[in-house]
């Protein structure tokens, strides 16, 4: 089957026979945690088997004992597949545990002051939130919030933020996808708008890297995202994308044994965005990752972001809107404003085995690749039932 070959029940098969959950429920929580694809999971398994019966910890001088080059080599591999699939360089690719671990990272690459600023929006995940909350108790930083734009609002949004601006503004952290209302920003078009040399920009791409192509933009200086949501990779994987002016201007106080080259064993220093990776990781997970990236790569991502379209729209239509409670977002992440979302998430895993996201002000649903339109509907009406 070659790239952008969709039109046909293999797509959908492929998709599914990686995720073993959807023989026994309609899993419509890839936002929270998505199926680690079975792929993935037996890469890791194998790896792992390998790299203990090999003694990974072995005398790096001992002939065949090369355990521990086989795992440095196996992250240099994931970053490069991880780089490819980016459209960048790979020194500028640093591989973490999760979004968390890369939003810290970044935030600790600058030199906090009393009265420096923060701006950032009311819609953003407690992984940004709480340490930016941290910043402000250890070094007075102060944080101001804008509200989240709404669907194609973003050149008022701009003007907004550039009000808000103030000369002690260091850095605007934001998601590019509202994980509350599952609401895209185009941060291309803002940028575009805003004079934003001053400032550095942080981006939380949870809920874009999967669900939205391109992910990186120029002008933005660190853009995070995890492995375990929507590209299907092993928790405790993800990634921090450094932009070259801040690997050139920036280095934060995280300090370890070294990046070391698996070719040589020379330390690599902190010249790329490798000098995030200080200390002993979990290989296996990073190589889970890299493996779930080039399996998706058997399909442009144009390909799969139609897909997510027609999806998202077909669940959209069996929804329906006309006397039903809001819905916003737009591709896989949507999200269905209701009273008592509670009762009404039970009420869809009762009648239909369907897992849904219920959250303080309502329902959210992703909707997984593996989905067919038809199934999509389906599940807009079993939505629209419960909710009535």
């Amino acid at each position: 089957m070659g790239k952008g070959d969709r039109d046909s029940d293999a797509f959908w098969a492929r998709w599914r026979e990686q995720c073993p959950v959807t023989e026994k429920v309609t899993y419509l929580n890839c936002g929270t945690l998505g199926p680690t694809l079975r792929g993935v999971a037996e890469t890791v398994e194998r790896l792992r088997g390998e790299w203990m019966a090999a003694g990974p910890g072995a005398n790096l001088g001992v002939a065949g004992a090369n355990g521990y080059f086989d795992m440095m080599a196996t992250q240099d591999r994931a970053r490069k597949v991880l780089a490819d699939w980016l459209k960048t360089d790979p020194r500028s690719v640093a591989l973490t545990g999760n979004a968390t671990d890369g939003i810290n990272f970044a935030l600790t690459s600058f030199a906090w002051q009393a009265g420096d600023r923060i701006l950032t929006t009311t819609d953003e995940h407690g992984a940004l939130i709480f340490p930016l909350e941290r910043l402000k108790a250890l070094y007075g930083v102060a944080v101001d919030t804008v509200d989240f734009p709404p669907a194609g609002g973003e050149k008022d949004w701009a003007r907004e933020i550039q009000r808000l601006l103030t000369p002690r503004t260091r850095l605007l952290a934001l998601s590019s996808v509202s994980h509350q209302t599952g609401v895209a920003i185009d941060l291309s078009r803002i940028l575009k708008v805003l004079d934003m040399a001053a400032v550095w920009i942080l981006v939380d791409g949870s809920h874009a890297a999967g669900t939205r192509w391109p992910l990186l933009v120029p002008g933005v200086d660190f853009y995070v995202f995890p492995g375990h949501k929507w590209l299907f990779g092993p928790a405790g994987s993800g990634v921090l994308w450094v932009s070259p002016r801040a690997l050139a201007e920036l280095d934060g106080p995280q300090a370890g044994a070294p990046m070391i080259s698996a070719e040589d064993g020379r330390p690599l220093g902190r010249d790329g965005a490798w000098r995030y990776e200080y200390g002993t990781r979990d290989w296996t997970v990073t190589a889970g990752l890299a493996a779930a990236v080039i399996f998706r790569q058997q399909w442009d991502e144009a390909t799969i972001m139609r897909h997510y379209e027609e999806v998202g729209e077909a669940f959209r239509t069996g929804f329906g809107q006309a006397g039903q409670p809001k819905l916003t977002g737009s591709g896989p992440l949507l999200h269905v404003v209701m009273d008592d979302p509670g009762r009404v998430a039970r009420q869809v895993w009762d009648q239909a085995r369907m897992i849904v996201k219920p959250d303080g002000s309502g329902i959210r649903i992703s909707l997984p690749p593996w989905l067919t339109p038809e199934e999509g509907a389906a599940a807009g009406r079993t939505l629209a039932g419960c909710a009535s």
